[in-house]
């Protein structure tokens, strides 16, 4: 098993500020732990919208005299893409946040996308639109009894089956799909790419939503915590995304079924395989970081927490 590469997600500590002190007192703290990078929130740590080329240069030089990189950007926004309310805004922000993980080295910027839908299907049983029961996206070949014409439109991928029913289509679908086009286009352009949290949705939804453009590449952070919070399968979700995961955040979680709800646990004490999740990431393979710490750990505990996940992990 290759050697688990470690971050610490740094807005998960507390008492951290964007002042130049305050960050090199925490990266220096997580340089301690043997950790080797670090995920930073665009908003509370370090304010990407109004990130000066000095406060670039300052940043990188305490990074490089600790040894450590930046494995993400973590940019949370107030809704999902699937909001239209100020969509162009969160968009553009979003932008914002990728050109400002360029410059300080970040491969990733990071943030749920809002809950996705099914993915559109068919009125009938004949499965889900844009299958069409086996097309030239899956190499299968066109259903019998269609006409020349409907035989055409079928292997151009513009119609469906001459027997499916109209297409039932969430209009969100469609409005996450013209987002992540248009955010893994960009990510193209500037050299850091937009990555999908994992959670409210089952992995092959957001699989399924990923996948329909061939154009813009749009990654993935797996988080095992939230896809059990929401009640999803875990394997299921890192079969489904495959090659597309880039970075782990490594929240665990448990069903409390007294209160009907899920909750995010320290690292090994939920549900979570995470000997077997490693073993499936390595059958990929994956080679990304673990980022350890959770948005809700108590500050005066969250030290002692990131110290043991990342001591889990390494034991592993």
């Amino acid at each position: 098993m290759a050697e688990i590469k470690i971050a610490v997600r740094v807005d998960s500590i507390g008492n951290v500020n964007p002042s130049a002190a305050s960050l090199r007192r925490v990266l220096s703290w997580v340089a301690s732990t043997g950790a080797t990078s670090v995920e930073l929130c665009g908003r509370r740590v370090l304010d990407v919208s109004e990130l000066s080329d000095t406060a670039v240069r300052t940043l990188r030089k305490i990074l490089d005299d600790l040894n450590l990189q930046i494995a993400s950007i973590r940019f949370p926004t107030r809704h999902g893409f699937d909001h239209l309310e100020n969509l162009d805004r969160r968009i553009e922000a979003t932008k914002s946040a990728m050109r400002a993980a360029y410059r300080l080295g970040a491969p990733l910027v990071v943030n749920q996308i809002g809950p996705v839908p099914a993915p559109p299907a068919s009125k009938s049983a004949g499965g889900a639109a844009g299958d069409h029961n086996g097309s030239i996206l899956t190499g299968g070949l066109p259903p019998a009894g269609l006409t020349l014409s409907e035989a055409q439109a079928w292997a151009s991928g513009s119609a469906p089956q001459a027997s499916s029913g109209p297409e039932i289509v969430d209009p969100r679908w469609n409005t996450l799909r013209e987002v992540l086009d248009d955010l893994g286009r960009f990510g193209a352009r500037v050299g850091s790419f937009f990555a999908a949290e994992t959670g409210t949705e089952p992995g092959e939804h957001l699989a399924r939503l990923i996948d329909m453009s061939s154009e813009a590449y749009i990654a993935v952070a797996l988080n095992p915590g939230q896809l059990i919070i929401n009640r999803h399968s875990v394997p299921d979700a890192v079969a489904a995304l495959k090659d597309r995961i880039r970075i782990v955040n490594a929240v665990d979680g448990v069903l409390d079924l007294s209160a009907g709800r899920g909750i995010a646990v320290p690292v090994g004490q939920g549900t979570a395989d995470f000997p077997s999740l490693i073993g499936q990431l390595e059958d990929i393979p994956y080679r990304g970081p673990f980022v350890v710490g959770r948005s809700d750990m108590p500050p005066e505990t969250a030290p002692q927490e990131i110290m043991q996940s990342i001591e889990y992990l390494q034991n592993l």
